[in-house]
């Protein structure tokens, strides 16, 4: 079957390509010559690879199961444990060790892929979650054209990302009804943004604000049609259902690269942006309960959702295991868009590229990690502070403890120096000499110092908003 005629689900229904618009008629009439593929880039917030049920889940999700079934899942796709650290890796290609300061920081030093994609002629796009410091104007600064954002300049305790949210975009701020979803609006803008720019090559990173807590009512929630009350009632049950809408928004997104004959030309990425909320409980398939683990360097917190397609070539093998960081974004984009990564950015990438066109590629031997959150909140965070390199097997931290994370997958018992089996020892000297090549660190070092440009000072945001002087005075 070709993409081209796959049927996405949405909401228990079969999705209907809908009717072309004027604008979308005007649109089409150009002829696009530029055909280097689209990117798109959808990074989930807090949904584990437990959460969908190509990887074993009893959670409904038809849109990626098929997007799987089409493309390439990952068995060895791995993140940062918490949402910052991994959306830093993700954006710049670097480690932590390197560009990491604190929690909802981004140095303003740093390049990403949208300024990669600018330079390599693509229009550019970003829309859900922020993070990455307060500053209405540093999403161009990092290389987006446009962007439609939560948590940008204002604080997320002056209005949550679901119902009734208040959202900026393009320079402009608007809080909406309470019968408005969030999700829904970014999603909407996305697709507004593919119809706008299909008839030349884009990137649109979509950093959902789905599935982190609070754990409210999504439209599909029986408790939505209630009062509107309730539909900021946080509660444990609302998770799956949460799960279930994400999936519905990504069967939308598949549904108009259908529509408007881009499939074939576009990549899709869906990854998760760390582990699970640690007081989710997911049923799998199998019989078995999967205990979130956002937060924590174990697999659980690290070893997320990986699943990739590029419609116009049809795979042979449907399920990787090669392993893939989040410092291999950048490079794979940019052999996509055909420019290379200026050798200053000093980034640490492998491109996936060929695997994302069904060849062996250059896997790469490990992963490394540097997790050092720099949470200023929430102190408990920082205590899950750790360096790790890891193979598809065993993992040696940089305190020298080391474990098989198939035999002992919440590593409770590390295996002594010489007591491991020929295998596990000749990782455990393979992963040390990685060591070897970077700078000591330990617990409580000093992180990389912050870097604000003169031209983006960060709000003060040691006092809370007032909502009507935000939308009064925004300029």
């Amino acid at each position: 079957m070709k993409n081209s005629a796959i049927n996405y689900v949405l909401g228990g229904c079969l999705a209907l390509a809908p009717a072309t618009t004027v604008a979308s008629q005007n649109v089409t009439k150009e002829k696009r010559t530029d055909n280097r593929p689209n990117i798109i880039l959808i990074l989930a917030d807090d949904m584990g690879r437990e959460c969908i049920g190509t990887y074993g889940s009893t959670y409904n999700t038809p849109n990626l199961d098929r997007l799987a079934e089409v493309g390439i899942k990952f068995n060895n796709g791995f993140s940062q444990p918490l949402s910052t650290p991994s959306r830093v890796q993700l954006m710049t290609g670097k480690y932590n060790n390197k560009n990491y300061s604190k929690f909802e920081f981004l140095n303003q030093t740093e390049k990403t892929f949208a300024n990669l994609a600018k330079d390599a002629g693509y229009t550019t796009m970003i829309a859900g979650k922020w993070q990455l410091g307060m500053n209405k104007d540093l999403p161009k600064h990092f290389g987006f054209d446009r962007y439609c954002l939560w948590n940008l300049n204002y604080k997320k305790k002056v209005k949550e990302r679901y119902a009734g949210p208040l959202i900026e975009q393009d320079g402009n701020i608007k809080l909406y009804s309470q019968d408005e979803y969030g999700p829904d609006i970014f999603a909407d803008y996305l697709l507004q943004f593919v119809e706008e720019n299909q008839n030349k090559p884009f990137f649109a990173y979509y950093p959902m604000v789905l599935t982190h807590d609070p754990f409210y009512p999504t439209p599909d929630t029986e408790s939505w049609t209630e009062e509107e009350e309730k539909r900021e009632v946080a509660d444990n049950s609302n998770f799956p259902k949460m799960v279930e809408y994400t999936d519905k928004i990504v069967g939308r997104i598949l549904a108009k690269l259908d529509q408007l004959k881009l499939t074939d030309n576009t990549i899709v990425i869906f990854v998760g942006d760390n582990g699970t909320a640690r007081y989710i409980e997911v049923p799998m398939k199998d019989g078995s309960i999967v205990k979130g683990g956002k937060g924590m360097t174990k697999d659980t917190g690290v070893r997320v959702p990986l699943i990739m397609n590029w419609g116009k070539y049809k795979y042979q093998n449907h399920v990787s295991d090669d392993m893939v960081d989040f410092t291999d974004f950048l490079p794979t984009m940019a052999d996509a868009m055909a420019i290379k990564v200026p050798e200053a950015w000093n980034t640490d990438g492998v491109s996936f590229l060929p695997q994302l066109k069904g060849e062996k590629g250059n896997p790469r031997e490990w992963v490394f990690c540097h997790y050092d959150p720099v949470h200023v909140k929430q102190a408990v965070v920082n205590k899950w502070a750790a360096q790790f390199f890891r193979d598809k097997r065993y993992k040696l931290y940089s305190d020298g403890r080391f474990f098989d994370t198939v035999a002992d997958p919440d590593e409770l018992n590390a295996i002594e120096p010489g007591k491991g089996s020929a295998e596990a020892e000749k990782s455990r000297e393979k992963l040390n000499k990685e060591f070897l090549r970077i700078p000591v660190w330990k617990f409580g070092d000093t992180p990389v110092p912050m870097a604000i440009l003169r031209e983006y000072p960060l709000r003060d945001t040691s006092k809370p908003d007032d909502l009507d002087t935000i939308l009064n005075n925004y300029k």
